[in-house]
């Protein structure tokens, strides 16, 4: 029988991540439309240039001249860092550009931030591909299914700091957005449920399923650590969830989750799923959305789409 070590609940948390729906509207330093200046150069970056996969393949920071672009990723990254933990950027417009100049633009603000992950792919198109995650070893992201809210890559040593997603195409109905600061579940926890957070603090077995991390047995068995943490990943606070893969992993490693942390982790999906915590928005064609993975979980309603236009996202993992 393995050790599943129990870790130290992290002290209070800063301010500036602990928001509910309400506080977080209020705010408007989350919502980011590009400046017209930005949008000016790189239409002029795109001037004859051969806009291929090979190219957004080679891409790198500082390939183009995008003044401005800088600056923009800046602001991008305080308010996913030392703000909020999420940003929400308007454009650019679906209907200036193509889907590869869309794809650019994305890629270069998130180059501008950091090391873009390359486990799926640098661009990892979100599509529902007709599979079930439950019946193979594929990411929920292929997948129609309702996934509740989560936080991504379910390997001990790949954890991307920064998620984002850009929209090619929205749902024709549903699809919008979720995003809750886990750090409010956190305090929330701390307020009104002590024993649950404290198992939360303890490790758990997650099911291998990003690349690269191996498939053995013992690396099922190595494959375990906290929901929360403090100081795993960095000097602060890691979230670290999707409920599904922590039951496959035990039910893989023929260890049974004990009653207790089964009601532990019910406690945590009734609080990431209050109204009151949860802020919902639409990402049109063209937007953006970048969070903290370690302190923001993110989901999505359920979505009809139309055939001849299905819905479509690029997701990107960076490293800072």
């Amino acid at each position: 029988m393995i050790e599943r070590k129990q870790h130290e609940i992290a002290p209070d948390l800063p301010a500036s991540f602990t928001w509910d729906a309400e506080s977080l509207w209020e705010r408007t330093a989350w919502r980011i439309q590009v400046p017209d200046p930005v949008l000016h150069a790189f239409r002029q970056a795109l001037e004859g240039l051969v806009l291929d996969d090979g190219f957004l393949e080679s891409y790198a920071h500082g390939k183009l001249s995008i003044p401005g672009l800088q600056e923009l990723a800046d602001l991008v990254r305080e308010e996913i860092q030392q703000g909020s933990g999420v940003a929400w950027i308007k454009g650019p417009p679906a209907a200036d550009f193509t889907e590869a100049e869309m794809k650019l633009f994305y890629l270069a603000v998130g180059e501008a931030m950091g090391d873009t992950m390359g486990n799926y792919g640098r661009l990892y198109d979100v599509k529902d591909y007709g599979g079930s995650y439950k019946k193979e070893r594929i990411p929920v992201s292929q997948t129609r299914a309702t996934t509740g809210f989560h936080t991504d890559s379910s390997a001990r040593n790949t954890m991307p700091d920064i998620v984002a997603l850009l929209c090619v195409q929205p749902a024709r109905t549903g699809g919008e957005s979720l995003v809750v600061s886990a750090a409010t579940v956190h305090e929330e926890l701390r307020e009104t449920d002590l024993e649950a957070l404290t198992l939360l603090y303890r490790e758990f077995i997650r099911d291998v399923v990003t690349p690269g991390a191996g498939k053995t047995h013992e690396a099922l068995l190595n494959n375990r650590f906290p929901v929360f943490s403090q100081g795993l990943y960095g000097p602060g606070l890691s979230f670290r969830y999707m409920r599904y893969w922590i039951e496959k992993g035990h039910q893989e490693a023929d260890m049974a989750l004990a009653g207790e942390e089964l009601a532990a982790l019910d406690t945590l999906d009734a609080l990431l799923a209050l109204p009151k915590f949860a802020v919902e928005f639409r990402l049109e064609a063209g937007d953006q959305v970048w969070v903290n993975n370690h302190m923001v979980a993110h989901n999505r309603t359920g979505y009809e789409e139309d055939p001849e236009e299905p819905r479509h996202l690029v997701r990107m993992w960076i490293s800072t």
